[in-house]
């Protein structure tokens, strides 16, 4: 039997921002995917031996426990957090790029969120919550690491730029 729960405005955008394209297709979809991911990553962390600490994929540490280290093209960025990852790689893009990054603008990330527009707003007439501007090019910093590193990656290819993440 389906039971209703009652959310707030701001966790559901938060769901959403995690809900993965084509993968997730309603809200549970996402809430099952990432139950599945922390059942799975306490099961790792009970049988690790209490000697060591459990290996994680960087992608799946703690955010504040790391930055991030991207590549794309030849610009190396070191980042403390997805908003630096993003004020630096805008900054990369539109001082390097700009024809073609004006080419593709808006970029979107689904049918309600743009991942970079030439304003504050995203496609539904929302505000972006966490703006990164840089020359008129605004791009939406409210992300986890894994999800603002798989756009910023769908976003240079995009470009035709190379692009790895070296966590």
């Amino acid at each position: 039997m389906a039971e209703q729960i009652r959310i707030s405005s701001q966790t559901l955008n938060r769901l959403k921002a995690l809900a993965m394209p084509y993968v997730d297709r309603e809200p549970e979809d996402t809430l099952k995917r990432l139950l599945d991911q922390a059942e799975a990553r306490d099961r790792r962390e009970t049988c690790a031996p209490h000697d060591s600490s459990p290996r994680q994929d960087p992608i799946e540490r703690i955010p504040r426990s790391r930055g991030a280290v991207v590549k794309i093209g030849s610009q190396h960025i070191q980042a403390a957090s997805v908003r630096d990852l993003y004020e630096q790689a805008l900054k990369y893009l539109v001082e390097t790029h700009a024809k073609a990054l004006s080419e593709i603008t808006p970029f979107s990330t689904s049918r309600q969120r743009h991942l970079i527009a030439k304003g504050d707003r995203h496609p539904t007439g929302h505000k972006f919550v966490v703006p990164v501007t840089y020359k008129g090019y605004y791009m939406e910093a409210h992300k986890d690491y894994r999800n603002g590193i798989r756009h910023l990656e769908q976003l240079t290819k995009r470009l035709k730029l190379d692009f790895k993440y070296d966590g």
